[in-house]
């Protein structure tokens, strides 16, 4: 009997230290991972889950009645003759110059909110894992803003409004996620 006590004993030991080091170091690594991969979802779910998915205000580039239609800045495609901005003109887009500049992009009326040409709001979302602890952010200093909305000057000028689009936060979806990964784990670790 106080053979089989001690085994449980020595079982026990090696299984809190193997637990305590996953903890440590693995479980973060692996919340980390999780986090980016929800938060990144947002962008190509065009909003963001918390319990259910909350889409984002559309892009005013993406209204056909927007004077900002299409835009993308330093674009060079000709507007359509239907562009809010071209309805009083009496004639169609004539190019001042050769390979004219019209801010004007097609692709930028199908992108979805937040994503650039480059998706580097979304790209720039990483983490860090220590001792026991995960930080995730974004390299970006605009990523604040457009999470918890806020006002800007466009092109240094006129004051706007942007709306919050949040794509970073607390989320009952991602916790519920790793919660299932860390009980997981800690099973395989006990067999």
């Amino acid at each position: 009997m106080a053979k089989h006590i001690f085994k449980l004993e020595l079982d026990l030991k090696q299984h809190s230290k193997a637990i305590e080091t996953y903890l440590k170091k693995d479980a973060p690594r692996k919340m980390g991972i999780e986090a980016k991969k929800h938060y990144r979802k947002s962008f190509d779910d065009g909003g963001f889950t918390d319990s259910y998915l909350e889409k984002w205000k559309p892009a005013k580039r993406t209204n056909s009645n927007s004077v900002w239609y299409g835009f993308e800045y330093r674009a060079k495609s000709t507007p359509p003759d239907s562009h809010p901005k071209r309805w009083k003109a009496k004639k169609g887009y004539e190019a001042r110059k050769p390979n004219a500049i019209t801010n004007y992009s097609p692709a930028a009326t199908k992108r979805t909110t937040l994503v650039g040409t480059a998706s580097t709001l979304k790209n720039s979302i990483k983490y860090r894992s220590g001792n026991g602890e995960v930080r995730i952010f974004s390299t970006v200093h605009y990523a604040k803003l457009h999470n918890e909305g806020g006002t800007i000057k466009v092109f240094g000028k006129t004051t706007r409004r942007l709306p919050q689009r949040k794509f970073m936060g607390k989320s009952n979806k991602l916790n519920a996620r790793i919660k299932f990964i860390i009980k997981k784990d800690i099973n395989q670790l006990l067999k």
